[in-house]
């Protein structure tokens, strides 16, 4: 993909409506960027997304002299973005602990005239931040505060980006649930390895799965990655997965962590995982209702999950509400059974993973039927 850029200043008028559909990612981040332009332009997205919540930052950028107005329910899209240019730096603590908002402020701040500074209350993701400093942005990073001076101009570069971990994070489940039955090892090639998103990949390994990292290397952005080989014979064994800065390096595999706990013999504990109540489900709840469908005994509060593993699961008619990571959950779920289940509301998961039924199938040597 090629993209041609206008510079930061160079943005023109959409003509309608800016329509992210259902990530949320997108919505945050071309919010920031429209904040620093000298116009007016509305921002949407579809049902699921509009029902997450967006204050968090919407109310940063209008403290850097934006004016935002919510168009259907407040906190949430629809809206309208009256830009400021420049906007004002400011110094923010976290409100949340996802790396959105840290990425949302930075990505305003290259619209500020001065230095914008972000405090967070754990380490997040590191993305944005290594892709801006090989972009050449002035942007500093020491302990939890990182801070970015806006106004300076950067050039185009060509960017590498890895296989993404969130993804293979399906694919070794479903080899670790398998367990004994493999008789060959899985090798999943140049996939991301950044050590603010490997939390799911080191639970596997304490639960008893042999995993390596091979042939790792860093791309000129700044970004490790490597080759994840998976070797059989492993039999899994209960974790505690708790604390703040450890549950974010695996927030989007959190249900996928408590499936491949049914798995391990005893009570595997999830907590700090609250944020989850907030993505294209309430994945807490959602995550709880797939395990117990297929009769796992799951118990769940406002921000922790119990998963009593050891019994093995039975087919079952599930539906995923929709959210892409409840839908291949349940497809990890479904592949350890030799009876067929259903899944229903599968299209979701063509948003972030559009080859994952032909992968999962082939890996799991499994059919798996899709109809509309």
């Amino acid at each position: 993909m090629s993209v041609y850029g206008r510079g930061l200043r160079g943005l023109q008028v959409p003509e309608g409506r800016l329509e992210v559909g259902n990530t949320a990612t997108s919505a945050r981040l071309i919010l920031s960027v429209l904040a620093g332009q000298p116009f007016a332009a509305e921002l949407g997205g579809n049902a699921l997304l509009s029902a997450r919540p967006m204050d968090w930052v919407v109310q940063p950028l209008m403290d850097m002299g934006a004016s935002i107005e919510y168009l259907g329910v407040k906190g949430c899209l629809p809206l309208r973005v009256q830009g400021a240019s420049p906007l004002s730096p400011i110094d923010m603590e976290a409100t949340v602990f996802s790396a959105q908002e840290k990425s949302a402020l930075l990505f305003a701040g290259l619209f500020a005239d001065g230095i914008t500074r972000y405090r967070q209350s754990c380490q997040s993701r590191d993305h944005t931040e290594r892709l801006m400093r090989y972009f050449g942005i002035d942007i500093q990073a020491e302990g939890d505060l990182t801070s970015l001076r806006g106004g300076s101009y950067f050039s185009a570069k060509d960017v590498i980006v890895p296989g993404d971990l969130s993804s293979a994070a399906f694919l070794l489940a479903a080899y670790a649930i398998r367990g004994m039955e493999h008789k060959g090892s899985l090798a999943i090639k140049r996939v991301g390895v950044n050590p603010t998103r490997m939390g799911f990949f080191h639970l596997l390994r304490e639960m008893g799965l042999h995993l390596m990292l091979q042939k790792e290397e860093d791309l000129l952005s700044g970004e490790p990655i490597a080759d994840i080989y998976c070797i059989p014979g492993a039999r899994l064994s209960p974790v505690l997965a708790e604390g703040n800065e450890r549950i974010q390096s695996l927030i989007d595999e959190v249900p996928l962590l408590a499936a491949v706990s049914a798995f391990a013999e005893g009570n595997t504990v999830i907590r700090n995982c609250r944020e989850l109540r907030d993505k294209d489900t309430n994945r807490i709840q959602t995550t709880a209702g797939v395990l117990r469908a297929f009769g796992i005994e799951t118990s769940c509060g406002e921000d922790d999950m119990v998963i009593h593993g050891g019994k093995r699961p039975s087919p079952a008619i599930v539906d995923s509400s929709g959210d892409h990571r409840i839908a291949m959950t349940a497809a990890v779920l479904a592949s350890s059974m030799d009876e067929p289940s259903i899944i229903r509301n599968c299209s979701c998961i063509d948003v972030s993973y559009p080859g994952f039924v032909e992968d999962l199938s082939q890996l799991a040597h499994i059919d798996i039927l899709r109809s509309e």
